[in-house]
């Protein structure tokens, strides 16, 4: 029924589907492969089995969070073949879960609902410091933010976003993590003088630019792969934050050393593997590398430094 079909929070990817094609019949291939869809959508509206047996135990499954910096379904799409390629290699299920907004997905993250998690890098600091999750594996590259703004507008620097409407993702993402840091370090105090608005998604932030509604808008500087929307839209970067540490995967402590070891020889293995090219392309990642809690030392230190400063700024 097309109603079944509707964004949802939990998605469960089997650790291994095993099908035999014995006969060679029109439309056959086309039937099998309707039916497994068929079979995963069922499953993904199933909340996952309860935890009977211990992390170390062959039976028990591992739950995969993924922050909703994409919506719900395309993260079916990019991180259900990456949860089934990590199934395979421990052989076991791994079950992909994610929520409708940051603030759920902070709230399960608080009650160490996952055992593995992809993380911005603010949130992982988050759970590294209270959660007791460790790092794994990056993404290959640095993550920065870009300021956009109408291509006619003379603006060149961030005081000139003072008495403006900036535009943002939602609160708990990294953009908006990132900007607020930068516009304290400019002495610029979020909402008051630089009016923060936060929106869903990427694409109504820039639509509030181009409709008048905010003055500038902040975005993954990864937006500006898609040039020929930039320009549709008529608007150009304005300017960008320092890079930090990007993407990060992490897992529970109570996750066994050696299931460690094999997610981090897996993932490492896919830009030699075509099942592994296929996870990298999905995801636009140029590959990852092994992660190190000191990767993340930069945040902490501009997070104490911040505070700092927004002391300063409230006895102006």
């Amino acid at each position: 029924m097309p109603g079944s079909f509707r964004p949802r929070e939990n998605v469960v990817v089997p650790n291994r589907l095993a099908i035999r094609r014995r006969a060679a019949r029109p439309g056959a291939a086309r039937a099998v492969k309707a039916l497994v869809t068929l079979v995963l959508a069922a499953l993904a509206l199933t909340s996952g089995p309860l935890r009977s047996a211990t992390a170390g135990e062959s039976s028990y499954g591992y739950r995969f969070g993924v922050f909703p910096y994409l919506p719900v379904l395309t993260i079916d799409q990019v991180f259900g073949p990456m949860a089934v390629s990590l199934a395979e290699e421990l052989e076991r299920p791994v079950y992909l879960k994610t929520k409708s907004t940051f603030e759920k997905f902070a709230d399960e993250l608080a009650k160490q609902t996952y055992d593995i998690v992809l993380v911005h890098p603010f949130l992982y600091v988050e759970a590294a410091e209270r959660y007791s999750y460790r790092p794994l594996v990056r993404v290959d590259k640095k993550l920065t933010a870009v300021i956009m703004i109408d291509a006619e507008q003379p603006w060149r620097g961030w005081h000139d976003l003072a008495g403006r409407v900036l535009a943002l993702p939602p609160e708990l993402s990294a953009v908006s993590e990132l900007v607020k840091a930068v516009l304290t370090d400019a002495g610029l105090k979020p909402d008051v003088d630089v009016m923060l608005r936060h929106y869903g998604t990427k694409m109504s932030c820039l639509q509030a630019v181009v409709t008048g509604s905010a003055d500038a808008c902040a975005v993954p500087r990864l937006i500006l792969s898609r040039v020929g929307l930039i320009a549709e839209m008529k608007l150009k970067v304005m300017a960008e934050t320092t890079p930090i540490s990007h993407l990060v995967i992490a897992v529970h402590s109570r996750v066994p050393e050696a299931d460690r070891a094999r997610l981090l020889a897996n993932i490492l293995s896919w830009p030699h593997t075509e099942q592994g090219k296929s996870i990298l392309a999905a995801g636009a990642w140029p590959g990852f590398v092994v992660a190190h809690d000191d990767d993340y030392d930069g945040i902490r230190r501009d997070r104490s430094r911040r505070a700092r400063t927004l002391d300063r700024l409230a006895q102006r």
